[in-house]
């Protein structure tokens, strides 16, 4: 199992913007557990595995892996909740890229439980702290980057890691529990034997 090193241009174009979610990529890497878990300890380098491995991972579907804030029809990021804007509109879990010049002034969006599982696209796409981009460059390099981890028309398995529990095995993922969220999957494309570790806990 190798590295990818560096990865392409648009993960550190992510990382400028003010992105959180983490990244590590491997070639000529198998589907089993002791890859995955050497992935996870790549990015997060204090994990206890044995505590990881008792809280067990299971694989998910695209849709959960995604999550409520992307549209499958559009293949678009959303903004979830109901916001408002300066000229009195109201918009609806809108698709970001609806968004682009609109100067929202007050909205909100329903909490979920951190650990709960899935949500990538707002783990990408909502940091504590907004990106620093237009909707549209952040819908951008989340296709990008989204094309690279999962190549479309090709087969893959997702591992969720996500657990409440998490911060019993890293110390990593305290600040994610406060309420931001607290992530963790692994992403495996047999065909081209690459395994992808992702990771995201902060808080402001």
């Amino acid at each position: 199992m190798q590295p990818v090193q560096p990865l392409p241009a648009v993960f550190d174009d992510y990382e400028r913007i003010g992105g959180v979610l983490e990244f590590a990529v491997f070639e000529d890497a198998d589907s089993d557990e002791k890859s995955a878990i050497a992935a996870i300890t790549s990015l997060v380098t204090d994990i206890d595995q044995t505590k990881l491995l008792l809280l067990d991972s299971h694989h998910i579907d695209d849709k959960s892996f995604y999550g409520d804030w992307y549209s499958f029809d559009d293949d678009a990021l959303l903004k979830g909740g109901t916001w408002t804007t300066r000229d009195r509109r109201e918009f609806i879990n809108p698709k970001l890229s609806d968004l682009e010049g609109v100067s929202i002034t007050t909205g909100s969006y329903g909490t979920r439980k951190a650990g709960g599982g899935g949500q990538f696209a707002y783990a990408f796409s909502h940091p504590p702290y907004r990106l620093s981009a237009q909707p549209s460059k952040i819908q951008e390099l989340f296709r990008e980057i989204r094309d690279f981890v999962l190549p479309p028309n090709l087969a893959h398995e997702i591992s969720d890691w996500s657990s409440p529990r998490l911060v019993e095995a890293s110390d990593y993922f305290s600040m994610g529990m406060e309420w931001w969220g607290v992530f963790l999957w692994t992403i495996y494309i047999p065909e081209l034997r690459r395994l992808t570790a992702m990771a995201g806990s902060t808080t402001d």
